[in-house]
């Protein structure tokens, strides 16, 4: 076995307990109390037995215990779940197998393998198991592992216990959550302390010495009852048969730490000289084992050494057989005294440290070279194995030596400085990276290294390619090409093509992207997935989007598997690129799934730049779902997403995309003004980084946005632009979407020539390329709604163009049978203020000509799906008139509602939103009618919690509240609101459940406000309340609830709710 798998295994099972130690019953028992909590946190300072009293607890368990002692090694994210995963792998278990095969898969993330853990456990650990972590300080610093193990407690299986040993506090995001809900228990140095009661057992029992009270009381006195002073006594007084405890006590200082010391001294000089000699030169290591002390002190009998300090009682522990360590302040107090010998000390750690990387345990090697500065060497080693770990997401590892190096060295390791710049590019600093990549290329240009300032022109390059500005990289990556012999430096060169490639995609030169995507294949040794993700934004650009989202798939595991052992690739994130392509193809479920998917991986990576991204991918997909069409606050919300992208980054090239899906946002609800300021913003920046494909897209949608408001000659030149950018740039999606508008705004100009025209070219390219979305879903290219551009269907029908394909989509969307359409939605709110609008536009009281014919909408509204007679209608709106004069009024009122709903509608032309059948009338379905109490009634019948708050912002009122159709309605209005009331229920319930008080009280609040008659909604509020410690709130929603029942029903609050407030008060 390898030295490497002995330090990794020596701490992944229980350190062997030392004698002479008390088993404290106390102590037990509360450590027992951690097997009714998912997660116990054991925090005390260095000294006071938290893995002695740890190791007494578990002796007894009869069930499996997993153990994990945590070294300073452990900061890097990989390193700790490795070792984390492996600790499950022991005592017969492999439960951590599946996982470390995830961890070791090229691309994996960090959450996948947990997943596969907590699934491993749940599924073949039915009965109890116990999880401890020992020394969790030493990564408390590193919020990453913070959060993974944060994750990891909020999903442990049932049967798993967790105990965390820290020296310090453990800042978890959840530990306030975890605290209201009662579910983590806290031991601490209170509990550890040393009683008197246990100081005179320890004493009698252990070091068979017997102390007076007066002992007892100095003893606790001076030491606090801190275990290892006590400890240290008892050795020292070993040494001194003759001495007592008071002696000993009575001429040090009153420091703890100082007493330590003291006391350390007159053991050490109790030992022979050879382990004299063995414990100081061995106290440079962090771990004991047999061959590496051999090694280390010239000698064959380490073994012997170890298991004779062992067993006298020594601070040593025993982690397994043949591996050992100090405790922590016994070695600091020899490495103390080994620093009284520096020349000794740096040969020691130049020694071992050349070990450690002949064995390619590579953070020992450099943590023990570091110590005595032996720069030169760290620098060979980091170009040998430094640019591995930046792949595999180390950059904390390698930050952390390169910055140990002194400020006034580094300009001497060129590849320090490169190596510097890719941990600062991958961290997103971009400007800092920039400067460290320079600083490389003048180290490499000073030393006549070609293929060294090659290296770093592609790194600045690279930060350009990274933020998407072109012109900037361009020279830079022609100067690295220039220098490089492709026989000599064949994969170099490869590499560089592949970014030459992206930088002329970002150009828009795609033509030549390809060829160098080529060449790159052609002289590289192995398959690049950096190419991959070239090839899918080439072809985003080139409108291939099957293609595209096809090979992002084979790239990307599919969505909730989260592998993230590798650097973070900006942009090129694969979940956000999905994202882009389905909000491009209308797929918009998967256009939000895989932008949230890339907001973690942000979050994850701690990655303001794919956060960034991420928003704005979010405020694509949903923008064209439409949600503040039912909620206006979510308009504001998918505005602060582009916004909030634009703040995080302050690259101006960033703003580009976001700008563009402002601009689109704000031109479809009809702000022109601010739709076009936004682009003007957006084409600036976007001219100014020479990336013509997105100043196309930029003008598509203003073009688009003018089309839709009828400003059809300014939408005409802002299309053709498009139109013709599109076709040069070699996007024939983007030009099938330009043609689609174009020909939208000829129909509404009557220029039959040019819509012939442009239908043709467009549906011919539609066909071609299977875009048939653009015509049947939202699309960022097309419209928010695929009504937009049925009349062009209808009459591309009508004219032969496209049969086949125009059939085919008519049917898809359910327009076969027409032979007219208006070309937008019908939106209906009926809970609260009845509202109608027509496409974008509200209607206002002025555009209903006849009262009438807004109650005759109502009525067919709250009979959607139904046939009603003319006599069911006449009864309804006219109940008095006799038939004659009611069937006159019911013709009235018809021809001015089909006015008001279709004012453009041609003559002769069939109304498309109400149909008739001899004597009966009918909503037609088919036209895309939206009514918000069919989506509510859809939303109720879910569980998923969002759908049910997307069904409670819904309901805003009574069904047809304070309308004269209200009346007719009763039992569905009735309906409606036990709907709702069920729903408030559930989401109160969920909000409590997971102890999101502020939620439930919100919901609380919201919900009385609807209905002050609903009695649960008080008793709710009044556990809310006590649960919050808030008994003033408790006392006062009694109070209100009695109030307002006596009030409005004259009645008194519910047996049940008395009996509630009792018990929540406490009163009788």
């Amino acid at each position: 076995m390898s030295n490497r798998s002995l330090i990794i295994l020596s701490r992944l099972a229980p350190p062997a307990q030392r004698s002479n130690i008390l088993p404290r019953e106390r102590v037990t028992a509360l450590l027992r109390g951690s097997l009714e909590y998912p997660v116990t946190i054991l925090q005390a300072g260095t000294g006071y037995g938290k893995s002695t009293s740890l190791l007494t607890f578990i002796e007894k368990l009869d069930f499996p215990v997993f153990w994990f002692s945590v070294s300073a090694d452990d900061r890097d994210p990989t390193l700790f779940l490795m070792n984390l995963y492996t600790a499950f792998n022991q005592h017969g278990f492999d439960l951590g197998s599946e996982a470390l095969r995830i961890l070791n898969t090229p691309d994996s993330e960090p959450r996948d393998g947990l997943i596969a853990l907590v699934n491993a456990i749940a599924k073949r650990i039915p009965e109890q198991c116990l999880l401890v972590l020992d020394d969790v300080q030493y990564v408390d610093n590193s919020q990453v592992i913070l959060d993974m193990l944060n994750w990891f407690i909020d999903h442990l299986p049932r049967s798993l216990h967790v105990i965390l040993s820290t020296r310090r506090a453990l800042d978890f995001p959840s530990i306030n959550r975890w605290r209201a809900k009662g579910s983590v228990l806290e031991l601490g140095k209170r509990e550890l302390t040393f009683t008197p009661d246990e100081v005179q057992a320890l004493f009698h029992s252990q070091y068979q010495l017997e102390l007076s009270r007066e002992e007892v009381e100095q003893l606790i006195q001076r030491t606090e009852g801190w275990v290892i002073g006590l400890q240290m006594v008892w050795q020292s007084l070993k040494g001194q048969p003759q001495g007592t405890v008071l002696e000993m006590l009575k001429e040090e200082s009153e420091s703890r730490k100082n007493l330590f010391a003291y006391l350390a001294e007159e053991v050490l000089e109790n030992q022979p000289p050879l382990y004299q000699n063995f414990l100081i030169k061995t106290s440079v290591l962090s771990f004991l084992d047999t061959e590496t002390c051999d090694f280390l002190m010239d000698s064959q009998n380490s073994i012997d050494i170890l298991t004779e300090l062992f067993r006298s009682g020594l601070f040593l522990e025993k982690l397994r057989p043949g591996v050992y360590r100090y405790h922590h302040m016994f070695r600091e107090f020899l490495e103390n005294r080994l620093s009284k010998n520096p020349e000794l000390e740096r040969e020691l750690h130049r020694k071992i440290g050349s070990y450690f990387a002949a064995h390619q345990y590579w953070e020992s090697a450099i943590g023990h070279l570091l110590k005595v500065g032996d720069y030169p060497q760290i620098n060979l080693i980091l170009e040998n194995v430094g640019r591995e770990f930046v792949l595999t997401n180390r950059h904390e590892s390698v930050r952390y030596w390169i910055e140990q190096f002194p400020e006034a060295l580094r300009s001497q390791y060129p590849y320090l400085n490169y190596l510097s710049g890719e941990v600062n590019r991958y961290n997103g600093f971009f400007d800092i990276a920039l400067e460290d990549y320079r600083t490389a290329q003048r180290g490499y240009q000073q030393n006549g290294n070609q293929w060294g300032v090659s290296l770093a022109l592609r790194g600045q390059a690279q930060v350009y390619l990274d933020t998407i500005r072109p012109i900037n990289a361009n020279q830079l990556l022609k100067g690295a090409l220039a220098l490089l012999d492709p026989a000599e430096n064949r994969q170099e060169v490869a590499e560089l093509l592949t970014q030459m490639a992206e930088n002329q995609v970002n150009q828009g030169d795609m033509d030549l992207a390809e060829q160098s995507l080529q060449r790159s294949r052609e002289l590289s040794r192995s398959e690049s997935e950096e190419n991959d993700f070239i090839q899918a934004r080439l072809y985003l650009r080139t409108g291939r989007i099957r293609e595209g989202i096809q090979l992002l798939q084979r790239l990307e595991p599919p969505l909730g598997i989260e592998n993230m052992s590798r650097p973070q690739r900006f942009h090129r994130e694969a979940s956000l690129l999905l994202s882009l392509f389905y909000s491009f193809s209308g797929e918009l479920s998967k256009a939000l799934s895989y932008a949230q998917r890339g907001i973690e991986i942000g979050q994850h990576y701690r990655s303001v730049f794919v956060r960034s991204v991420g928003f704005m991918r979010l405020g694509h997909a949903l923008q064209l779902s439409r949600a503040f069409d039912e909620d206006e606050t979510e308009y504001a919300k998918v505005a602060s997403l582009y916004q909030e992208s634009m703040r995080a980054v302050e690259i101006a090239r960033i703003h580009v995309e976001p700008l563009w899906g402002m601009c689109r946002l704000l031109g479809f609800s009809g702000r022109l003004e601010e739709a076009r300021r936004t682009a003007d913003q957006a084409l600036a920046i976007a001219n100014s980084s020479g990336d013509i494909w997105i100043g196309m897209l930029i003008r598509l949608s203003l073009g688009a946005s003018l089309a839709v408001s009828g400003a059809y000659e300014a939408a005409n030149l802002e299309l053709s632009i498009a139109e013709s950018v599109a076709a040069r740039a070699g996007d024939p999606l983007s030009r099938s979407a330009a043609l689609l508008w174009l020909a939208y705004c000829a129909l509404r100009q009557g220029y039959e020539s040019s819509l012939w025209l442009y239908l043709e070219q467009g549906l011919a390219l539609i066909h071609e390329h299977q875009y048939q979305f653009l015509l049947t879903k939202p699309t960022m290219l097309g419209g928010d709604n695929p009504m937009v551009f049925v009349p062009l269907l209808l009459r591309a029908q009508q004219q032969g163009i496209q049969p086949a394909l125009t059939r085919q989509i008519l049917e898809e969307i359910g327009m076969d049978s027409l032979d007219y359409h208006p070309g937008y939605t019908l939106r209906i709110k009926t809970f609260g203020k009845f509202q109608v609008w027509r496409g974008p536009k509200l209607l206002e009281s002025a555009d209903w000509k006849r009262e009438k014919s807004r109650q005759l909408l109502q009525i067919l509204v709250g009979n959607f799906g139904k046939w009603l007679s003319r006599d069911q209608l006449t009864l309804f709106l006219w109940p008095d008139a006799d038939s004659a004069t009611a069937s006159n009024n019911l013709k009235v009122a018809l021809s001015g509602l089909n006015q008001v709903l279709e004012p453009e509608r041609p003559e002769g032309r069939k109304p498309a939103f109400i149909l008739r059948r001899g004597d009966q009338y009918t909503l037609n379905p088919n036209t895309g009618i939206i009514i918000d109490a069919a989506r509510f009634d859809q939303l109720c019948k879910s569980s998923d919690a969002s759908s049910l708050e997307s069904a409670a912002r819904l309901y805003q009122g009574r069904y047809f509240e304070n309308e004269a159709a209200e009346e007719f309605f009763i039992a569905e209005g009735q309906y409606y609101h036990e709907q709702y009331l069920r729903v408030m229920d559930q989401l109160i319930a969920s909000a409590a459940e997971a102890a999101d008080w502020e939620k439930a009280l919100s919901h609380c609040r919201t919900l009385l406000n609807r209905d002050p008659l609903w009695e649960p909604a008080y008793r709710s509020l009044m556990t809310i309340h006590h649960r919050m410690g808030n008994p003033g709130g408790l006392l006062q929603t009694y109070q209100q609830c009695q109030q307002v029942l006596m009030r409005e029903l004259g009645s008194g609050v519910s047996a049940e709710t008395q009996t509630l407030y009792h018990e929540l008060s406490g009163r009788t």
